[in-house]
């Protein structure tokens, strides 16, 4: 079985779109994957055929192993309901084994026993499925457990690194963060997060492929750090980490709804679901309602059909940004943003969409009046486009 993470990414909420931010690395155990050691994958109660086999294979499709992911897969492989796991609970996962990355992806094959050359098939097709560019970075975990035998996996497709943000520190105490883009980067932008209050971005450079950003704890509690950068495909969240002031980090993933997840439930239609979140998320925050507008509803569905066709998420994959899209039809508001999502479901898309800064950003900005929604159905989920426009 095929796990998924909510993939999000974001066009901000400015006319004309600012690009998004950069790299970023890991916050506890080692720095930070490594590169030129051979793959090994993590085994538990081993049968050698099918060890080799995936040896060979993830050596082969993925550019670089990762202590972290390693961590992760083998913490999954114990769990005979790892195709369960939540994106959520995924992206925790990683933060806590030291892992930086976003967009992971893990995919678990079980049965009583496990056919080696079938089961290297099906790991092949699944990491020859997707590409969001970087470097492909892998980790893997097989384990047997109450008479099953159990291969699993977890992917990144890395676009920086990022060192200099510990998992702990105190409140007030200034944290330097540097990321290393691992692909080319037009502009980048550091966003906060607190335990309060809205997320906001943090003076950032970008100098020869070095994000450079530095921020202070204001008050105890979690804060998370996301890294966005303006790559190939637009501006997308390309790092994030915890940092835990003056608080213990937690130990276990506890799955938390966002804000006006529960008002999408009676929808049929998914964009039905997702207006009615994005407008409850915004009333929790005493903003007022977006209108829904045709218009924004075809740039929208433009977009979604096309990442759902190229299987790749951005903000353009061949059909124009966000900003074009919406001149090809006649508008030009005085300001807009743009927020994609790929996920099991609309309430999947909106709580990943709420959980990233860059994101909750556009779903809460104050100028905007109207929103145009998509949710196309494909393979890989639900690929869902938010289309937030000033029409006034």
């Amino acid at each position: 079985m095929v796990l998924t993470a909510a993939l999000a990414a974001c066009a901000p909420a400015e006319a004309p779109p600012r690009p998004a931010a950069a790299p970023a690395h890991s916050a506890r155990a080692p720095a930070g994957p490594s590169k030129g050691i051979p793959w090994q994958p993590v085994t538990r109660s081993p049968v050698p055929s099918v060890a080799k086999g995936l040896a060979e294979i993830v050596g082969a499709a993925c550019a670089r192993s990762d202590g972290a992911l390693d961590r992760v897969a083998a913490r999954l492989a114990t769990r005979l309901d790892a195709g369960n796991v939540e994106p959520a609970e995924l992206a925790f996962e990683l933060r806590a084994a030291g892992s930086p990355h976003v967009w992971p992806r893990a995919w678990s094959y079980t049965g009583a026993a496990l056919d080696a050359d079938d089961t290297v098939r099906r790991a092949r097709r699944w990491l020859g499925g997707f590409g969001d560019g970087g470097v492909r970075s892998c980790g893997a975990a097989h384990t047997t457990a109450e008479g099953r035998e159990s291969v699993t996996l977890v992917a990144v497709d890395a676009l920086a690194d990022l060192k200099g943000v510990p998992l702990s520190a105190r409140t007030g105490q200034w944290l330097d963060l540097t990321a290393s883009m691992l692909v080319p980067a037009r502009e980048a932008k550091v966003v906060v997060l607190g335990p309060q209050g809205a997320p906001r971005p943090i003076p950032t450079s970008l100098e020869a492929g070095v994000v450079r950003a530095r921020f202070a704890p204001s008050s105890p509690g979690t804060w998370l750090v996301q890294v966005l950068a303006d790559v190939d495909k637009g501006p997308r969240p390309v790092l994030e980490a915890y940092v835990h002031a003056d608080t213990t980090p937690p130990t276990a993933f506890a799955s938390q709804p966002a804000p006006g997840e529960g008002a999408g439930g009676a929808a049929a239609d998914p964009t039905d679901s997702l207006l009615a979140m994005v407008n409850a998320a915004r009333h929790a925050e005493g903003l007022g309602a977006l209108a829904r507008v045709a218009e924004l509803d075809r740039a929208a569905l433009v977009h979604a059909e096309a990442m759902r066709d190229a299987r790749v998420l951005g903000h353009d994959v061949g059909k124009g940004s966000v900003k074009l899209r919406l001149e090809a039809l006649g508008l030009e508001p005085a300001a807009f943003g743009e927020n994609v999502a790929r996920a099991a479901s609309a309430a999947r898309a909106h709580r990943a969409i709420w959980a990233s800064p860059s994101h909750r950003t556009n779903l809460l900005e104050r100028r905007y009046d109207s929103v145009g929604l998509a949710a196309v159905t494909g393979p890989d989920g639900l690929w869902v486009t938010e289309v937030f426009a000033d029409l006034r």
